[in-house]
């Protein structure tokens, strides 16, 4: 990188901490009117800012596009929601969490589940207007086209949130003009991600690489190739089993392979011990979605990686985590021996009170025994290792992995699979994934760590299945798959006979009336209803 780009990433520094707020926040601090008058009866406004007058320079448009980002680390998206108590699945359930919303208590009343798709809407909204003027902007046609680039992401990304959760919804594709606008109609699954697939692939020719940039919480060329992987997989699954879509998932994996621009890191733990330490890895890490601070100050951008999802401590000094999301004994089992995700992944440890100093209760580092599975925490997010400081109880400046390289392997893996077969390139990428996950070498073929050879399609696939399952687990992503795969129902219920049969009495409650509330009607979410009481062209979801 040159001088120039270097300093991008300071740059991009500042505009995280000052630009993601609300949009209509940094337009309320630049709107406000200079309060003299050339003329003693001049009444007109020396300035003012309006859409029309907006949009002009560099800092109006990276306001703006920051503003579009802003949605995706609400607690009611990938805050919290999106990867926890929206997202049940077999690889964790909440503790004690008996009724209200982590409950998996869900209705089209839920205030979460309305907020959930208000902020996805209102990101769509804020790209639609910066789309709608970035013609006018007087920068440079390759800073338009770079902005542009992102935001259409953004809100193919949005609309991927919404129709991979609700189904056919309303697709919005200009902003609002008028409060007297008509209500739009739900849009057809298979139009909605014919616009997805267009949006991301005029993306494609407009965002830069990477290595540009030095950070990967900006939008780059290689995270829209994987994002088009993802969205052709899951077009090929279920709803709309449009197996010719394989294919299209195989091509853009493979062009974010050959880009040579990312790899495996050799350690899988230091993968998640980067993110705590708000050090950028844009090998492994392809997108990120960023945090910064504890909230304590001017700048609030901590979100809830590693307090609501983390490894339970009662210490704030240490690193305050609340003890809601545990492992499930499927998800311990299917480690192999020998593989080392299982300890990161799932927490070998808690921190136990031991006492009070001041205000502070002492902890005490306790191993949990080989018996007590049901007990342990998800443990990718550590707070021991975050080094901001002063510390939060609720905030943090953890990011959250968007898209990792060890997806992009086993996205083409599957894609490989289903087209040609289990070939050598389908092994050589799985094989990748798992001898780093083994410790291993990872272009080193190894007999422990490596599949067998000569396997059936349909066992290879199942193979994959089951290594998305141990790689990718509380990173948001299990329960999209396992609606592709057409089997989220089948697997939550028996899930429930699971519980039943081997979890503590103290424990199993909560996590059988979490996976038992999930039935045929659980594959998609309810319409909410303050959404259908303004727009008589919505009607609600089967079975709600």
């Amino acid at each position: 990188m040159n001088a120039n780009h270097k300093s991008s990433i300071e740059n991009h520094r500042i505009q995280k901490l000052a630009a993601r707020s609300s949009w209509l926040v940094a337009v309320a601090l630049a709107i406000v009117m200079l309060s003299s008058c050339n003329k003693f009866l001049d009444t007109k406004p020396v300035d003012s800012i309006t859409p029309d007058t907006y949009y002009k320079t560099q800092e109006d448009l990276n306001r703006a596009l920051a503003a579009v980002y802003d949605r995706l680390g609400d607690r009611r998206t990938y805050g919290s929601a999106l990867y926890g108590y929206l997202a049940f699945s077999d690889e964790f359930y909440l503790k004690s969490q008996l009724t209200g919303y982590m409950s998996n208590t869900i209705d089209a009343s839920m205030l979460e589940l309305n907020r959930c798709w208000e902020a996805l809407y209102v990101g769509i909204e804020r790209a639609n207007m910066l789309l709608d003027h970035l013609d006018g902007a007087q920068v440079s046609d390759s800073s338009k086209n770079e902005v542009k680039g992102q935001t259409l992401f953004l809100r193919a990304f949005y609309y991927f949130n919404l129709v991979d959760n609700w189904g056919a919804v309303p697709l919005k594709l200009t902003s609002t003009k008028s409060p007297t606008e008509p209500p739009l109609p739900r849009t057809p699954v298979a139009d909605i991600y014919a616009r997805i697939v267009k949006d991301l692939k005029d993306a494609e020719g407009l965002v830069r690489d990477i290595t540009y940039y030095g950070y990967n919480g900006r939008i780059s060329k290689t995270a829209v190739q994987a994002m088009l992987a993802r969205v052709y997989l899951t077009m090929a699954g279920y709803p709309l089993l449009d197996e010719a879509k394989y294919a299209d998932a195989k091509t853009y994996a493979e062009k974010v392979i050959t880009s040579n621009v990312h790899a495996l890191n050799p350690s899988f733990s230091q993968i998640f011990i980067n993110l705590a330490q708000d050090k950028y890895d844009i090998k492994e890490c392809l997108w990120e979605i960023e945090y910064f601070g504890n909230n304590q100050g001017i700048v609030r951008e901590g979100g809830y990686v590693g307090s609501w999802m983390g490894l339970y401590c009662p210490n704030i000094d240490t690193g305050f985590a609340y003890d809601y999301v545990h492992a499930t004994r499927k998800l311990y089992d299917a480690y192999e021996a020998g593989d080392l995700r299982r300890d990161w992944t799932i927490a070998p440890y808690r921190f136990n009170p031991s006492g009070t100093g001041g205000n502070l209760v002492k902890v005490t580092r306790t191993n949990w025994g080989p018996t007590e599975i049901y007990e342990r925490s998800a443990g990718k997010y550590r707070r021991e290792y975050e080094l901001f400081r002063p510390r939060d109880q609720d905030f943090t400046a953890i990011n959250f992995p968007m898209i990792r390289y060890s997806d992009v392997l086993l996205m083409f893996a599957e894609a490989e699979n289903e087209v040609n077969g289990p070939t050598a390139a389908a092994y050589d990428a799985i094989n990748k994934v798992r001898r780093r996950g083994f410790g291993k070498a990872v272009e080193v073929p190894d007999p422990v760590a490596d599949l067998p050879a000569g396997l059936a399609q349909v066992d290879f696939s199942e193979a994959v299945r089951a290594e998305r399952f141990r790689e990718l687990s509380y990173e948001g992503i299990r329960k999209h798959d396992l609606l592709r795969w057409g089997n989220y129902v089948l697997t939550m219920q028996q899930m429930v006979t699971a519980y039943q049969t081997n979890m503590p009495a103290t424990l199993s409650p909560a996590a059988i009336g979490q996976a038992s509330r999930i039935t045929s009607r659980s594959v998609l979410f309810p319409i909410p209803n303050s959404e259908i009481a303004v727009n008589p062209n919505l009607s609600q979801n089967p079975g709600w």
